[in-house]
């Protein structure tokens, strides 16, 4: 556990150049509204939508790609020829109506919103919860061993997935 905690010490930015309060923080704890001195109404502000592709450039990830050679690299390695091999990006192709349909985009968006905190905390949950059930269920067969070895490898694999997506969105959320 203790180990599970330093790796998520490890993978969150510091905190240096980070406000003390953020604007987007006081405005998702404080929804209340206010009357200065001289009676007049203060209406609580709304959140600041997170501009994905606008932070994307920003961070300029994509000539940071360019500029590593991911793609050349990828493409030498075969790795595009593999997938169309394998019939990926036709696959891709077909589901890409179904993701309109179901909106996804909007729902990808919309989660962006969510605190990297919360995040951690649903990881650290996942990752006490298994701790939990690893303790708690007996070692007196093949099969509950079994059972603890799987659902420690699908809590860890969750973990470290949503560790890594709350940087991601840290990042992203600047």
């Amino acid at each position: 556990m203790l180990a599970a905690f330093a790796f998520t010490c490890a993978l969150q930015a510091p905190l240096a150049p980070r406000p003390a309060v953020s604007g987007r923080a006081a405005s998702t704890t404080m929804k209340y509204t206010t009357i200065d001195r001289s009676g007049i109404f203060t209406p609580p502000k709304p959140d600041k939508p997170v501009k994905v592709l606008g932070r994307v450039e920003e961070l300029g990830l994509l000539s940071t790609v360019a500029e590593a050679g991911l793609l050349s690299s990828a493409e030498e390695a075969g790795v595009f020829s593999k997938l169309e091999a394998a019939g990926a990006f036709s696959t891709i192709e077909g589901l890409l109506p179904l993701a309109d349909d179901l909106k996804l985009l909007e729902l990808v968006e919309s989660l962006l919103g969510v605190e990297p905190l919360i995040i951690v905390l649903g990881a650290a949950a996942i990752l006490a919860g298994e701790a939990g059930l690893i303790y708690y269920v007996p070692d007196d067969s093949v099969a509950l061993i079994a059972l603890q070895a799987v659902t420690g490898l699908a809590a860890g694999a969750a973990g470290i997935a949503l560790l890594g997506a709350s940087v991601v969105v840290g990042t992203l959320q600047g």
